[in-house]
């Protein structure tokens, strides 16, 4: 029978110390590994990023046209409206009256003071699509006559305000402080 072999410390130790080392390398080549997987990561996210900036930057552009062709829908719309026989009858009434005093206005038959809510509402209408952007003052200015309005209107509407205790029709009023901006030598 042969003698088993004999192992020194010195040998295990040396041993250990290989594996040790070999350890120690095939980690930093897993690390190195991971590395340029991790940067190969970065750049791909990086482009992706990049293409949901453009993609982003396309939707906020289509939004924004989609919003223009909305606010154009519903300014000529508005228009049709004030160019329907009945409006323009009624804007006929108001232009071609000569009112004083709001006592005048509660003499004229019911048909004509109808004629002048009709048309202070258009204008209140128009005068809130303005205060909230949904029109430009060019665009009022290009497509009504607020000025005319509000000076046919203003016996009937201190009356209005006189008799209700309120401020009636206050976006028509804006409508007509900003139209004196745009030209002040009408006021």
């Amino acid at each position: 029978m042969e003698p088993l072999a004999t192992i020194t410390f010195g040998e295990v130790d040396t041993g250990i110390a290989f594996l040790s080392s070999m350890a120690i390398i095939l980690g930093a080549l897993f690390v190195v590994l991971e590395i340029r997987d991790n940067r190969k990561m970065i750049e791909a996210a990086t482009a992706q990023a990049r293409a949901a900036v453009v993609q982003a930057d396309a939707s906020a552009q289509q939004t924004k046209q989609e919003i223009q062709i909305a606010q154009m829908d519903i300014i000529m719309r508005l228009y049709e409206f004030a160019n329907t026989k009945e409006v323009q009858n009624a804007w006929l009434t108001v232009v071609n009256n000569t009112l004083k005093t709001y006592d005048d206005f509660k003499q004229l038959p019911k048909d004509d003071q109808v004629s002048f809510y009709q048309i202070a509402s258009l204008f209140e209408s128009i005068g809130v699509l303005l205060d909230r952007k949904v029109i430009t003052l060019n665009t009022v200015d290009d497509m009504f006559l607020p000025q005319v309005a509000w000076k046919k209107l203003g016996p009937f509407l201190d009356g209005v305000r006189g008799a209700s205790g309120s401020e009636a029709f206050p976006f028509f009023e804006k409508l007509n402080r900003e139209m004196e901006k745009l030209y002040p030598s009408m006021t």
